[in-house]
Parts: structure tokens; C-alpha cells; sequence
């Protein structure tokens, strides 16, 4: 970890900023809070049939719980508390959304209806808006651009990790308070163990709130040196924006496709597994939970240095090159995890399936950090989060459960639905990054290939 800031310490812009070994550990402590924020987010992936059978919805309504209901606020709040990591504390603006993503989550344990789940999981969608923008911003203050897309695959890695562990976790969770005495929870609406699982994930968000209040605020960097300090209106963001339309349009719109496939798998795999191999959800969640950490894993750290190697080689398109090569593999391990004939090589082609996936998420990260200056760092960041969390919180977990239910008529059919989703979000993401990767070689090279560019990367 010490190599991801291993230039930091020295001269940036004229002025010293983080040491090697705050850098790391800032990467890991952010980790660690993503993580937390997607076993608070995934975990209802594992509990779709005992909430369905309480409180009596469908999987498309469910779909609603796990997208539109947490997207619609995640996606309203993005834009402002992006605003607030361009001008305040950072680090206080993490801990208060872990805060309110822990309370809420454990909140969801309480819902009774419909209604009330939908509510709580708002709230959730709040806390974790708060999360990224800010965690962009600080760590591309503190690691050096030739190693930035690796240091930010490390702090995806969270994705991987959070979801690995909800279906781990949950899984192993819900077989053990199958038998466990839970008449002390009589505040609960019922005994059910799954309302118990939003009670233990959510409490560990407390202890790590409480931990970052410990962590240094970075001093900003910026390579743009001509940059104004104040912070840009929302107008001159936008207009930022609309100046490299083409670059924005397919850097977004791509890997808003990757982000619906991401969702559609997360989401509906586990139910796929369990429904066509006939699994129980203790059995779902450690076969997938173990795919989903080691393929997250390999996927996010492969990438980030594949990444890395080609923006060493000057390739100003690297995020795109990887982003390419992923969408292909998430054509090929969705129909080869769909089609598996047995509940373990459905979980090895899932692994597959998950690398792939990882693969460009550092260097998608990365993409927008090394093509927009400081001061609109959080805005951007904002607005790249919003419009891929738009899609794939979106698309992704309701437009399989939409097909199922309504196209196929069979609810059994929900693979057949994944795959039809995720290989037509792979190819049209591959379509738009093949339209944008001259827009952003040409700004990349504009920023970073230049002589003077070249001299402070050397530092």
C-alpha cells in the first residue's frame, strides 16, 4: 500500500503534502467505510424471499426496495453533498453519512409495510451519498496520478468486499438465528431472523464513525495551478461539462451500463441460484460471497495496475481500453453463470463474472479525477455518481424482476431475465466508449503530456 503514495511527501504544486503512510491508511480507512456502506446496501439481496413472504410484495415491488427507493435519494442528495466536500470538511461529512447509513439500515429491521421499508431504505441512500464524492477528492490529494488508479481500486475494492461479506455474513447470520431464542426483541414487529440481520450489520458503521473522527482532513491538491480558489457554482460546473460533452457523455454513459449490469448481477443472482439450484440462503450466500470477494479482488487490483501501465505508456485512453475489456467478460461470464449445469460452476463462472466487472472500476475512478481540476473535483465526482447510480440503481435491479414478471411470466425465469439485461448493457457500453475515446486521450494528453506535466510527474 506504502507504493500507492510512495511520491507523496515531496514537492506537489510547491507545496509537502501527505506522508506514504497517512496516504495508505487513509485508502484503507475509506475502504473500510465502503465496505461497510455496501453490506449495509446488498445485504437485502439476501433476504429477498423471507421479506417478500412477510410483507407480502412481488419481485418487482422488491425491486423497487433495492433500486428506486435507495437511488431516489442517493441521486438527490449526490449533487449537494458533492458541494459540500468542494468546500468543508471532508472528513466530518463521511462521518455523519455513516452515521445516519448505520441508523437507518438498523431501522429497517423495524418495517412493517411496504412503506416503511421504502422509507428506511431512503435514508440509507442519504448517508451513503456522502460517502464517494468526498472520498475522491481526499484521495487524489494524497497519491501521486501514476499510481491513482490503483490507490482507487484499492478503495473500491469496498464494492467487492461489502457485498462479498453481506451475502457471507447474512448468510451465516440467518442459519444461526434460525435457532436462536429472540423473544428479548420485542420491540421488532416479529420474531423473523431477517430483521435481525439489519440490526448486526448496521452497528459496526457506528464504531467506524467513531474511529474516523481520528483521521486528518488532507490539504487540497490541484495540478490545475491556474485554478481560482473559490468554489464554482453549479452553472460553472455544468458548463465544464458541456465544454468536453463528448468525453462526459461516453465516460458516463458507459459505465452507467457497466453500473446497471453491476446491480442486475448483485441483486438477482443470489435469487437465481437459489430458485433454479434449489439452495437454501446460507448456502447461496457462501458460494457467492467466496466468488464475489476473490473476483472483486483480482479484478479491481489487475485492472487498477493494468490501468497504470497503460497511462505510463502514454495511452491517454486507458480507462476506456479497460473499460472495454471488462464489458466483454461480463457478456461471457453472465451467460456462462446462467447456464452453468451445477450450483458450483455457476459460482466459479460467477467469479469470473465479478472480475470482470471489477476490472475497470479504479481506472473509471481514476478517469475523472485526471481530466478535472480541484476545484470541481467534488461536483463532478458528484454528478459521475448520480448519473451511474441513476442507471444502475435503476435499470439494474428492476429491469430483470420487470422481464420475469411481465415479458417471460414466469418468476422462475429471472436468470434468462439477468443475462438478457446485463449482455445488452455490456455491448452498448463498449459502443459508447469506442465513441469517446478520442475526446479523452486528447484532454488527458493536454493536462499530462506536456513537458512541464511530464517534469512534475518525474518528482
Amino acid at each position: 500500500m506504502a507504493s500507492l503514495a510512495k511520491a507523496d511527501g515531496q514537492e506537489r504544486g510547491g507545496e509537502r503534502v501527505t506522508t506514504p503512510r497517512r496516504a495508505a491508511l487513509l485508502v484503507l480507512a475509506l475502504m473500510l467505510a465502503l465496505t461497510l456502506s455496501f453490506i449495509d446496501r446488498q445485504i437485502l439481496a439476501l433476504l429477498v424471499e423471507p421479506i417478500k413472504a412477510e410483507l407480502r410484495i412481488d419481485d418487482t415491488r422488491f425491486g423497487v426496495l433495492q433500486g428506486t427507493a435507495f437511488a431516489l435519494f442517493y441521486i438527490g442528495f449526490g449533487i449537494p453533498l458533492g458541494r459540500l466536500a468542494d468546500r468543508g470538511s471532508r472528513r466530518n461529512l463521511i462521518i455523519a453519512g455513516i452515521i445516519l447509513w448505520s441508523l437507518t439500515t438498523m431501522a429497517c429491521g423495524t418495517a412493517s409495510s411496504f412503506a416503511a421499508l421504502f422509507a428506511w431504505r431512503a435514508g440509507v441512500g442519504i448517508g451513503e451519498a456522502a460517502l464517494s464524492p468526498a472520498a475522491y477528492s481526499m484521495i487524489t490529494d494524497v497519491v501521486p496520478k501514476r499510481n491513482l488508479s490503483l490507490a482507487l481500486g484499492v478503495y473500491n475494492m469496498g464494492v467487492y468486499l461489502g457485498s462479498g461479506l453481506a451475502l457471507l455474513v447474512g448468510g451465516a447470520l440467518l442459519h444461526w438465528l434460525k435457532t436462536a431464542d429472540l423473544s428479548a426483541l420485542a420491540f421488532l414487529p416479529s420474531a423473523a431472523p431477517w430483521r435481525v440481520v439489519f440490526l448486526c450489520v448496521g452497528i459496526p458503521g457506528l464504531v467506524v464513525a467513531i474511529g474516523f473522527s481520528f483521521i486528518r482532513e488532507p490539504r487540497r491538491t490541484d495540478f490545475d495551478v491556474s485554478a481560482e480558489t473559490a468554489m464554482p457554482s453549479i452553472g460553472e460546473t455544468a458548463r465544464f461539462i458541456v465544454s468536453e460533452r463528448r468525453l462526459f457523455a461516453s465516460l458516463v454513459l458507459g459505465f452507467a451500463c457497466h453500473n446497471s449490469s453491476l446491480y442486475a448481477l448483485l441483486n438477482w443472482i443470489p435469487a437465481f441460484l437459489g430458485r433454479h439450484h434449489h439452495l437454501m440462503p446460507a448456502h447461496v450466500g457462501l458460494l457467492l460471497g467466496v466468488s464475489t470477494l476473490i473476483g472483486g479482488g483480482v479484478g479491481l487490483i489487475g485492472g487498477g495496475m493494468l490501468s497504470d501501465r497503460l497511462f505510463a505508456a502514454k495511452r491517454g485512453d486507458a480507462p476506456l481500453i479497460v473499460g472495454m475489456i471488462g464489458s466483454v467478460g461480463i457478456a461471457l461470464g453472465t451467460l456462462l453463470t446462467v447456464g452453468a449445469p451445477s450450483p458450483q460452476l455457476a459460482a466459479t463462472a460467477f467469479a469470473f463474472l465479478i472480475m470482470a466487472v471489477a476490472l475497470p472500476i479504479g481506472s473509471a475512478s481514476a478517469a475523472l479525477q485526471l481530466v478535472v481540476p480541484n476545484r470541481f473535483r467534488g461536483q463532478v465526482s458528484a454528478f459521475y455518481l448520480v448519473s451511474i447510480s441513476l442507471a444502475g440503481l435503476t435499470i439494474g435491479p428492476i429491469v430483470p424482476p420487470l422481464i420475469s414478471d411481465h415479458l417471460f411470466h414466469d418468476p422462475s425465469r429471472i436468470g434468462q431475465a439477468v443475462a438478457v439485461t446485463v449482455v445488452g448493457a455490456a455491448m452498448l457500453s463498449i459502443i459508447l466508449f469506442l465513441i469517446g475515446r478520442p475526446a479523452y486521450a486528447r484532454r488527458y494528453a493536454a493536462i499530462h503530456l506536456t513537458p512541464r506535466a511530464q517534469q512534475e510527474t518525474s518528482l
